[in-house]
């Protein structure tokens, strides 16, 4: 019995919370918050620390800093047309980070941890015309989109974003001293936006089975 109650233990003291965290971010909040456990971004060129996981509710350690880009609120999908799918529903796609043609905005996530991998998502929907945006997270564009359609670069967020409900995703992100940095630059010769951002953390193999087996015992020692 007590070698059981070891397995248990060293199960239980599994990082379980960084497996599973699901970070989701409503950018500007001129069109109102997201309801659930989003985290509505107000402060576009400022520090919000102590996200909150979508999942449990809880304060993170991740923070994301928009210090030192010239992000503006922007209106993005303004007849609420992006289809609610998957994670991303409304109104998180009515308002965003928006870019003057022509800059560089970047949002830096901090608080991650080393040597886990992330699934990183990134929404760019506008109505009206199609503003066009290079976004990479790490220097890096997107390995795939929501649909399955070719990554197009730069994106143009009306005719690939919000007529196509579509969105890019990058896998397998692994973050530096904890940090990822996703970078938009608009343009050429129109602006840019970014409405919404998804950062998962990515179980590692054999993370459920552990899960599993240590719920199992637990469940036998309660019954003998």
């Amino acid at each position: 019995m007590k070698h059981a109650l070891m397995l248990v233990v060293v199960i239980a003291g599994a990082p379980v919370a960084m497996a599973q965290v699901d970070i989701r971010m409503d950018l500007a909040t001129s069109a109102g918050s997201t309801a659930g456990n989003w985290n509505n971004i107000s402060s576009l060129t400022g520090l919000t620390p102590n996200l909150v996981d979508f999942t449990s509710g809880a304060p993170t350690t991740i923070s994301i800093n928009g210090a030192g880009s010239p992000w503006q609120s922007f209106v993005g999908d303004t007849a609420g047309a992006f289809p609610n799918q998957d994670w991303l529903i409304q109104p998180a796609t009515q308002d965003g980070a928006g870019l003057q043609s022509g800059l560089t905005g970047i949002f830096r996530i901090a608080g991650l941890t080393d040597g886990v991998p992330y699934k990183v998502e990134v929404v760019s929907a506008r109505t009206t015309f199609g503003y066009l945006n290079t976004i990479t997270v790490d220097g890096s564009t997107a390995d795939r989109t929501f649909k399955g359609t070719p990554v197009v670069t730069p994106w143009n967020s009306t005719t690939d974003g919000l007529a196509a409900g579509n969105w890019l995703i990058w896998d397998d992100v692994f973050p530096t001293r904890g940090e990822l940095a996703i970078m938009d630059v608009s343009g050429p010769g129109t602006l840019g936006i970014v409405n919404a951002i998804r950062i998962s953390a990515i179980p590692a193999p054999g993370t459920g089975l552990a899960l599993a087996l240590g719920a199992g015992l637990i469940a036998r020692r309660r019954r003998a």
